[in-house]
């Protein structure tokens, strides 16, 4: 210390006091100035050796304490050390911890929103078209700030007079300069306030035969004549605020930029609520495509069942064009599942990536998915040769069918006759089983089908067939081009049973 006040710090000589800047140095003016006493320059190095020796070793500890935490890790890595069952600890959830901060942030802003909506509400109900009793409504809602209390702009910080005149926000009151001023159209207002049903618009603009600049003459006049009669400042600034006014001739009213930023921040929250970005259209049309797919699956599979057995019960054709129909709506689905993985590719300064990506990724595998197990393994329909040959073998097989039924049946009565005749004697038997067996042969040689007693419809009932008949063919119209074709086919046997008995009744008729 060179005084009881003054501290001393660095590297300091003991002998001379001053202060040297590096251990160099002072070990330098030792040698040079104070080279006399040997001893004290012995224990300046003695004193320089021990603190870099013991700086030297801290150095060695840590890298030695590296070495074996390095060494440890490897062990554990190595050994795997089975700590036994644990239990669990106590639990808390913080969810209503954070719940209760998050609302209380969101709650500020929403409160603070929902005040300016209701003052809005206000300030539009019975909205006077004169300046000056709007003038008077607005400060009746929403109490001004006073002029004497702001000396400078608050966003600007710039200082008012004649040329930059103070104007007040209508929804907070607070004072600003018109550069500092935004306007809100009272159309974009009461959509705010009553987006559903807006209010009548007589009072928000002229009538559409007056132009907008007739109007603001006529306003501009009526706040001249009401000027006329009060104070000399207030028509000044009723003149210059008319002048200050947004060129458009729609009214409007004049807000700060905090109030016009809340209202903006709403707006935006409903639209993102309310649109879809255009990956959620594409998705939605490419699901509704898929749903008429399946649709139409159902159907053709059904269909092609009916024609590869050979049943009349569908029409050819009718499979045939259903077929031409799924096509086209896997090949809609296709493009409309490239087009989402497409979305945002030509931007390359910014490509999807992240969750967007995956998420179109996985759109456009779900649709080859769907188009593979669905579409793709669609069986194919017989030609029309092999639906004609399949239709003739399967008349085969009911016939024969048919045959070995009426067979069983006769077979089946006989034996009946013959548990009968065995009741009787032996002699009335043995007469009767050869009368029966006379029978069955002569049956089985010509035998029996069924009667060809023709339906008897009342003459008067030959026009209400017509018009039923031409009722159905509309009918199976319709229902083919809604691809309805169960309901065609219950249709055309209708019909068809129709037709035969109108031609039935025609030749009993005629005869």
């Amino acid at each position: 210390m060179a005084g009881a006040d003054e501290v001393l710090e660095g590297f300091i000589c003991p002998i001379c006091m001053t202060d040297l800047k590096s251990p160099n140095q002072l070990t330098k003016h030792f040698e040079e100035i104070h080279n006399d006493d040997p001893e004290i320059l012995k224990s300046l190095k003695d004193l320089f050796g021990k603190a870099k020796k013991k700086i030297l070793k801290q150095d060695e500890m840590t890298d030695s304490f590296s070495e074996n935490n390095t060494a440890i890790r490897e062990i554990r890595k190595n050994v795997e050390i089975n700590w036994g069952p644990q239990e669990l600890g106590a639990i808390k959830s913080h969810t209503l911890y954070f719940n209760e901060i998050r609302n209380a942030r969101l709650e500020r802003y929403s409160t603070e929103t929902n005040k300016l909506l209701i003052r809005l509400d206000k300030l539009l109900n019975n909205l006077p078209t004169d300046p000056i009793d709007r003038k008077v409504h607005e400060r009746t809602i929403v109490p001004w700030i006073d002029d004497k209390d702001v000396k400078l702009c608050p966003n600007c910080a710039r200082s008012f007079h004649l040329a930059r005149r103070k104007h007040h926000c209508r929804l907070c009151g607070a004072v600003m300069c018109h550069d500092c001023t935004v306007f809100l159209p009272l159309t974009d207002a009461r959509k705010m306030t009553s987006p559903v049903s807006i209010q009548d618009d007589s009072a928000v603009s002229p009538t559409a035969s007056e132009s907008p600049l007739t109007g603001r003459i006529v306003r501009a006049g009526i706040g001249l004549t009401k000027l006329a009669r009060s104070p000399s400042s207030g028509s000044l600034n009723s003149v210059l605020s008319l002048m200050n006014d947004p060129p458009s001739g729609e009214q409007h009213f004049r807000l700060c930029i905090h109030c016009k930023n809340l209202l903006d921040a709403r707006e935006r929250l409903k639209a993102r609520q309310l649109t879809k970005p255009i990956v959620a259209k594409f998705y939605e049309t490419m699901r509704t495509y898929m749903e008429e797919a399946t649709k139409f699956m159902t159907m053709y599979l059904k269909m092609w069942e009916s024609l590869s057995e050979g049943e009349t019960t569908y029409d050819l054709r009718d499979a045939q064009i259903l077929r031409v129909k799924i096509a086209k709506v896997g090949e809609n689905v296709d493009n409309i599942s490239k087009r989402i993985l497409a979305i945002g590719t030509a931007d390359i300064d910014n490509p999807p990536q992240g969750q967007a990506l995956k998420l179109r990724q996985m759109v456009r595998a779900s649709a080859m998915i769907f188009l593979k197990e669905h579409l793709l393994t669609i069986p194919a329909l017989p030609n029309e040769e092999e639906y004609r040959v399949l239709v003739e073998n399967r008349e085969k097989k009911i016939e024969e069918r048919i045959a070995f039924e009426r067979q069983l049946e006769i077979e089946e009565a006989l034996r009946e006759r013959r548990k009968e005749q065995r009741l009787d004697s032996k002699n009335t038997l043995h007469s009767a089983s050869n009368k029966t067996n006379n029978e069955a042969v002569i049956e089985k040689s010509h035998g029996w089908g069924p009667s060809n007693a023709a339906i008897m419809l009342p003459s008067s009932s030959m026009d209400p067939i017509i018009e039923q008949m031409s009722n159905l063919r509309s009918y199976i119209k319709q229902a083919r081009t809604e691809c309805k074709y169960d309901e065609v086919a219950t249709l055309e046997s209708n019909l068809r049973e129709l037709q035969s008995a109108y031609f039935t009744m025609k030749q009993a008729n005629d005869a």
